[in-house]
Protein backbone atom coordinates (compact mmCIF):
# COMPACT_ATOMS: atom_id res chain seq x y z
CA UNK A 1 0.00 0.00 0.00
CA UNK A 2 1.65 3.59 -0.82
CA UNK A 3 2.15 6.29 1.80
CA UNK A 4 -0.55 8.48 1.19
CA UNK A 5 0.31 12.09 2.16
CA UNK A 6 -2.76 13.90 4.38
CA UNK A 7 -2.93 17.54 5.68
CA UNK A 8 -5.41 18.91 8.04
CA UNK A 9 -6.48 22.58 7.84
CA UNK A 10 -7.39 25.10 10.51
CA UNK A 11 -10.19 26.32 8.90
CA UNK A 12 -11.45 29.91 9.85
CA UNK A 13 -9.71 30.11 13.07
CA UNK A 14 -10.93 33.00 15.80
CA UNK A 15 -8.25 34.82 17.52
CA UNK A 16 -7.90 35.89 21.08
CA UNK A 17 -5.27 37.93 22.19
CA UNK A 18 -3.94 36.98 25.97
CA UNK A 19 -1.47 39.11 27.81
CA UNK A 20 -0.41 40.31 31.57
CA UNK A 21 -0.48 43.87 32.11
CA UNK A 22 2.65 45.06 33.86
CA UNK A 23 2.65 45.82 37.60
CA UNK A 24 3.06 49.43 36.98
CA UNK A 25 -0.20 50.02 35.49
CA UNK A 26 -1.87 48.72 38.91
CA UNK A 27 -1.78 52.18 40.53
CA UNK A 28 -5.03 52.84 39.08
CA UNK A 29 -6.39 49.78 40.43
CA UNK A 30 -7.54 51.45 43.94
CA UNK A 31 -9.46 54.08 41.85
CA UNK A 32 -11.74 52.04 40.24
CA UNK A 33 -12.98 50.41 43.72
CA UNK A 34 -13.73 54.09 44.54
CA UNK A 35 -16.21 54.43 41.25
CA UNK A 36 -19.76 54.26 41.72
CA UNK A 37 -21.88 51.37 40.46
CA UNK A 38 -25.21 50.21 39.45
CA UNK A 39 -27.04 47.18 40.18
CA UNK A 40 -29.12 45.20 37.40
CA UNK A 41 -26.43 45.06 34.56
CA UNK A 42 -28.89 43.12 32.88
CA UNK A 43 -32.45 44.69 33.47
CA UNK A 44 -35.19 43.84 30.79
CA UNK A 45 -37.69 41.93 29.78
CA UNK A 46 -37.55 37.73 30.31
CA UNK A 47 -33.87 39.09 32.58
CA UNK A 48 -32.95 37.67 35.98
CA UNK A 49 -31.25 41.30 36.73
CA UNK A 50 -30.38 40.24 40.48
CA UNK A 51 -27.99 37.70 39.06
CA UNK A 52 -26.26 40.20 36.53
CA UNK A 53 -23.99 42.08 38.99
CA UNK A 54 -23.22 45.63 39.16
CA UNK A 55 -21.82 47.75 36.47
CA UNK A 56 -20.36 51.20 37.08
CA UNK A 57 -22.18 54.39 36.13
CA UNK A 58 -19.87 56.12 33.80
CA UNK A 59 -19.86 54.35 30.48
CA UNK A 60 -16.98 55.98 29.60
CA UNK A 61 -14.19 54.67 32.67
CA UNK A 62 -11.19 54.84 30.18
CA UNK A 63 -11.67 58.32 29.36
CA UNK A 64 -11.07 59.84 32.72
CA UNK A 65 -7.84 61.43 33.50
CA UNK A 66 -6.88 58.66 35.94
CA UNK A 67 -6.89 55.93 33.01
CA UNK A 68 -4.24 57.77 30.79
CA UNK A 69 -1.51 55.16 30.89
CA UNK A 70 -3.37 52.24 31.27
CA UNK A 71 -5.70 53.85 28.25
CA UNK A 72 -2.50 54.41 25.94
CA UNK A 73 -1.19 50.94 26.68
CA UNK A 74 -4.82 49.28 25.95
CA UNK A 75 -4.88 50.87 22.53
CA UNK A 76 -1.25 50.22 21.45
CA UNK A 77 -2.23 46.75 22.29
CA UNK A 78 -5.17 46.49 20.22
CA UNK A 79 -4.04 48.33 17.47
CA UNK A 80 -1.39 45.83 17.25
CA UNK A 81 -3.89 43.10 17.41
CA UNK A 82 -5.68 44.63 14.43
CA UNK A 83 -2.60 44.27 12.43
CA UNK A 84 -2.91 40.38 13.23
CA UNK A 85 -6.05 40.46 11.87
CA UNK A 86 -5.50 41.96 8.57
CA UNK A 87 -7.07 45.35 9.10
CA UNK A 88 -5.69 48.30 7.71
CA UNK A 89 -6.79 50.92 9.57
CA UNK A 90 -4.15 53.36 10.76
CA UNK A 91 -5.62 54.35 13.78
CA UNK A 92 -8.32 53.20 16.42
CA UNK A 93 -10.24 54.99 19.47
CA UNK A 94 -12.52 53.50 22.34
CA UNK A 95 -16.12 53.44 22.30
CA UNK A 96 -17.54 53.03 25.73
CA UNK A 97 -15.91 51.41 28.37
CA UNK A 98 -17.45 49.82 31.72
CA UNK A 99 -16.21 48.15 35.24
CA UNK A 100 -17.82 45.24 35.94
CA UNK A 101 -18.62 43.22 39.53
CA UNK A 102 -19.72 40.22 39.52
CA UNK A 103 -20.71 39.11 43.03
CA UNK A 104 -21.36 35.32 44.30
CA UNK A 105 -24.02 33.36 42.49
CA UNK A 106 -23.94 36.08 39.41
CA UNK A 107 -23.40 35.35 35.99
CA UNK A 108 -23.88 36.80 32.23
CA UNK A 109 -25.77 35.12 29.29
CA UNK A 110 -24.08 34.78 25.99
CA UNK A 111 -23.64 38.00 24.18
CA UNK A 112 -21.70 39.62 21.07
CA UNK A 113 -20.83 43.45 21.15
CA UNK A 114 -22.55 45.34 18.42
CA UNK A 115 -21.35 48.46 16.76
CA UNK A 116 -17.89 47.57 17.73
CA UNK A 117 -14.50 46.32 16.11
CA UNK A 118 -12.61 45.03 19.24
CA UNK A 119 -13.41 44.06 22.47
CA UNK A 120 -11.81 43.78 25.57
CA UNK A 121 -11.78 42.74 28.71
CA UNK A 122 -8.95 43.32 31.90
CA UNK A 123 -9.27 41.66 34.93
CA UNK A 124 -8.31 43.13 38.50
CA UNK A 125 -8.88 42.57 42.16
CA UNK A 126 -7.49 39.31 44.42
CA UNK A 127 -10.38 36.70 43.70
CA UNK A 128 -10.21 33.21 44.53
CA UNK A 129 -8.28 30.24 42.27
CA UNK A 130 -10.07 28.96 39.78
CA UNK A 131 -12.80 32.07 39.87
CA UNK A 132 -14.29 31.99 36.59
CA UNK A 133 -13.56 34.53 33.90
CA UNK A 134 -15.64 34.42 30.56
CA UNK A 135 -16.49 31.60 28.49
CA UNK A 136 -15.91 31.70 24.39
CA UNK A 137 -19.01 29.88 22.58
CA UNK A 138 -18.42 28.11 19.08
CA UNK A 139 -21.38 29.32 16.84
CA UNK A 140 -22.05 27.06 14.02
CA UNK A 141 -24.30 27.77 10.82
CA UNK A 142 -26.54 25.13 9.32
CA UNK A 143 -27.24 21.95 11.00
CA UNK A 144 -25.73 21.78 14.35
CA UNK A 145 -23.02 18.78 14.52
CA UNK A 146 -23.80 18.33 18.17
CA UNK A 147 -27.06 16.98 17.60
CA UNK A 148 -25.90 13.67 15.67
CA UNK A 149 -21.97 13.84 17.05
CA UNK A 150 -21.62 10.67 19.45
CA UNK A 151 -19.92 11.71 22.54
CA UNK A 152 -16.72 9.75 21.91
CA UNK A 153 -14.01 12.63 22.82
CA UNK A 154 -12.15 11.13 26.08
CA UNK A 155 -10.71 14.37 26.34
CA UNK A 156 -12.49 17.73 24.82
CA UNK A 157 -9.59 19.73 26.10
CA UNK A 158 -7.22 18.43 24.07
CA UNK A 159 -9.35 17.79 20.73
CA UNK A 160 -9.60 21.34 19.95
CA UNK A 161 -11.72 20.30 16.70
CA UNK A 162 -14.76 19.25 19.70
CA UNK A 163 -14.71 22.40 21.56
CA UNK A 164 -17.79 24.18 21.55
CA UNK A 165 -17.03 26.30 24.44
CA UNK A 166 -13.58 27.76 25.83
CA UNK A 167 -13.39 28.08 29.39
CA UNK A 168 -10.65 31.16 30.92
CA UNK A 169 -10.36 31.76 34.50
CA UNK A 170 -9.61 34.88 36.49
CA UNK A 171 -6.25 35.99 36.71
CA UNK A 172 -5.51 39.28 38.01
CA UNK A 173 -3.83 41.81 35.45
CA UNK A 174 -5.22 39.68 32.61
CA UNK A 175 -6.46 41.24 29.69
CA UNK A 176 -7.83 39.68 26.90
CA UNK A 177 -9.44 41.36 23.41
CA UNK A 178 -11.08 39.63 20.38
CA UNK A 179 -13.12 40.52 17.64
CA UNK A 180 -16.42 41.99 18.98
CA UNK A 181 -18.57 39.28 16.95
CA UNK A 182 -17.19 36.44 18.89
CA UNK A 183 -20.04 35.41 21.34
CA UNK A 184 -18.98 35.36 24.75
CA UNK A 185 -21.12 34.81 28.28
CA UNK A 186 -19.70 34.63 32.06
CA UNK A 187 -19.99 31.59 34.25
CA UNK A 188 -21.42 31.59 37.41
CA UNK A 189 -19.81 33.16 40.30
CA UNK A 190 -19.88 29.56 42.38
CA UNK A 191 -16.95 31.19 44.60
CA UNK A 192 -17.20 33.98 48.03
CA UNK A 193 -15.29 36.59 46.34
CA UNK A 194 -16.32 39.14 43.59
CA UNK A 195 -15.20 38.88 39.96
CA UNK A 196 -14.04 42.55 38.93
CA UNK A 197 -13.18 43.38 35.23
CA UNK A 198 -13.12 46.45 32.62
CA UNK A 199 -14.66 45.77 29.52
CA UNK A 200 -14.12 47.91 26.63
CA UNK A 201 -15.17 48.55 22.54
CA UNK A 202 -12.77 49.77 20.19
CA UNK A 203 -13.60 51.10 16.88
CA UNK A 204 -11.10 52.44 13.71
CA UNK A 205 -11.40 56.41 13.91
CA UNK A 206 -12.18 56.64 10.80
CA UNK A 207 -15.01 54.67 10.91
CA UNK A 208 -16.05 51.60 9.19
CA UNK A 209 -16.74 50.14 5.38
CA UNK A 210 -15.23 51.34 2.10
CA UNK A 211 -16.22 54.29 0.03
CA UNK A 212 -16.22 51.99 -3.47
CA UNK A 213 -18.15 49.51 -2.19
CA UNK A 214 -20.91 51.90 -1.00
CA UNK A 215 -20.60 50.55 2.77
CA UNK A 216 -18.97 53.64 4.53
CA UNK A 217 -19.79 54.89 8.04
CA UNK A 218 -17.68 57.65 9.25
CA UNK A 219 -17.79 58.89 12.32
Amino acid sequence: MSNQETQILELFPTPLLTTTIPESYSGVIPWFFKQKMKGDEGKGEGVDADNYGDRSSNSYILDEPECKDLKSLFLTTAENFGKELGYTYKSYKFGQSWLSYKHPGQHHTQHTHPNSLISGVFYFGTPEPETPAIRFHKISGGMHINAIRPSTVLDKRSFKYSWETFDINFTPGLLLLFPSYLHHSVPVNSTKSTRCSLAFNIVPTVGFGNEEDLTELKF
